[in-house]
């Protein structure tokens, strides 16, 4: 019986000693959350029996020792399992386990039988994944559409508006359950401060709050695309908003361009609903001139059809060159406004709106409430102070400057380094369409500029109905400074001299 106890006490404090941790699986730094891989690794030990019931845990020092972490980050991981009952503290005696491994603890088999149910084969949608552009050894320069840029970002501001919307009277008012309902302080903000810059003037029943513009595509496409609809939309256009159609089993018909966005005329005729980039259109960023715009909605008027206005990137004009929204025209009842608040600030944001007659809004909006109710009352809440307190505006005139000498300085670059090249530009919009020079192909371009470490992505995506598309690159300033960009330029007219060497 002595022996049996002595024999306990010295795997006591073997245990005890936390010498086993040293032989789990190392912890990955660059993950992060180290206190739930110390979980996982405490939790693999018990399944593995290499510490049974009943015995006592290493102390959070020796933990700490053991895998090289913080006596904190010790701490927090027993606490996460004493919470979940697996360890169990005892006064003045220490922590043990308490869970029976083979009882509570099921070894996770989801990859273990993949072959058991074929899953491609019950699915009634397709979708194809994107490909990922060659990842770069280090990043120099990202020309990469749609990045976050905290240089420019007015976090300071951000934080001031978060923290009133977390106020208790602001919480009284968006923590309840609204049902579908979106913030009135944001409605009133957008109907105030925001739509008037570009000429629109809605009523709250013409506005929809979105999960950024994509979701308005995907309210609108789902709206009114069907098996026996015909939607026209621009060639080269969105790509996700061509997949959008897809899926609504519309019949899509490529709508030609040319240097002031979509060509108005027959080709649009038949057509039930045309989705447009007016300004700036994705990808050339061509801006359709007023006399288009109000021969396209004379057009929509004869040939009785609906047209959904995608204001992309219109909020960093310069001061005084707004072009008037399709919606604040004459002859607008039948335009759907879509747009982002978030793109420019932060894309991780994601809100945005819809403007539309009010039966429209009512049908999006019962949409919208299958798939979520409503974005989240305390991202509205804190928008709308942001905008009703100064800083939005404040926040695009700084923007437009940092952008303007941006987009000086790649035109710049783009001469000095391609010259003679075929590319696009309109003033206020933060890409560059450029068509690759010499026949060099532009995945080939954009993997070989990956490798010097600048990244730029290929154009073959936008053009939705020819795959075999690979001869235009999209280069964005929206997330690099300005001193970068002239290198990075070089850089690429280097991948590109070595690529058409290798022709």
């Amino acid at each position: 019986m002595e022996s049996t106890t002595s024999e306990q006490r010295k795997l006591s404090r073997s245990w005890g000693s936390g010498r086993w941790l040293t032989q789990s699986q190392p912890l990955d730094r660059t993950l992060g959350n180290l206190h739930i891989q110390t979980v996982q690794i405490i939790l693999t030990a018990i399944k593995q029996q290499r510490i049974p019931e009943g015995a006592r845990m290493p102390s959070t020092r020796a933990i700490a020792e053991s895998l090289c972490i913080s006596r904190n980050t010790a701490k927090r991981a027993v606490e996460i399992l004493i919470e979940q009952g697996v360890l169990a503290s005892r006064d003045r005696s220490g922590t043990y386990v308490i869970t029976s491994p083979h009882q509570e603890f099921a070894e996770d088999t989801s990859g273990d039988h993949d072959d058991i149910v074929d899953w491609p084969r019950r699915f009634t949608i397709k979708l194809n994944s994107e490909p990922e552009l060659p990842p770069a050894r280090s990043t120099y320069a990202s020309f990469l559409y749609g990045q976050f840029d905290a240089s420019i970002f007015p976090i300071g501001r951000w934080r001031e508006c978060e923290r009133s919307a977390l106020s208790v009277s602001e919480v009284q008012n968006w923590g309840k359950d609204v049902v579908d309902e979106d913030d009135p302080l944001l409605i009133e903000q957008l109907r105030s401060e925001v739509l008037p810059r570009h000429g629109i003037l809605a009523r709250s029943e013409n506005i929809l709050i979105t999960l950024g513009g994509q979701q308005g595509r995907y309210l609108v496409s789902q709206l009114f695309g069907g098996s026996e609809t015909i939607s026209g939309m621009e060639h080269p256009g969105m790509p996700d908003m061509a997949r959008m159609l897809d899926l609504s089993r519309t019949q899509v018909r490529p709508l030609a361009l040319d240097e002031g966005g979509v060509i108005v005329g027959d080709q649009m005729r038949g057509c039930d609903t045309v989705f447009l980039t007016c300004g700036h259109q994705c990808p050339t960023t061509a801006v359709m001139p007023l006399e288009r715009r109000t021969a396209l909605l004379e057009q929509a008027c004869r040939d009785d059809f609906i047209v959904v206005e995608d204001t992309f990137e219109t909020e960093i004009f310069a001061s005084g060159k707004y072009p008037p929204a399709l919606k604040s025209l004459p002859g607008s009842e039948r335009v759907i406004h879509i747009a982002s608040l978030s793109k420019l600030i932060a894309p991780g944001l994601r809100m945005g709106y819809v403007i539309a007659h009010p039966s429209v809004i009512a049908k999006m909006r019962a949409l919208r409430r299958l798939i979520h109710r409503h974005p989240p009352g305390n991202n509205q809440r804190a928008l709308a102070i942001f905008i009703e307190r100064g800083y939005y505006r404040t926040f695009l005139r700084r923007a437009q400057a940092v952008m303007s000498e941006r987009q000086d300085a790649m035109a710049a670059a783009l001469r000095r380094h391609f010259p003679g090249a075929d590319w696009r530009h309109c003033d206020g919009a933060s890409t560059f369409w450029m068509k690759v020079p010499d026949g060099v192909g532009a995945k080939a371009l954009a993997a070989s500029a990956a490798a010097r470490g600048v990244l730029v992505e290929p154009g073959a995506r936008y053009f939705h109905r020819e795959d075999d598309r690979d001869d235009y690159v999209r280069l964005s300033v929206s997330s690099i400074v300005a001193s970068r960009i002239e290198n990075g330029i070089r850089f690429l007219a280097e991948a590109h001299r070595d690529g058409a060497c290798h022709i």
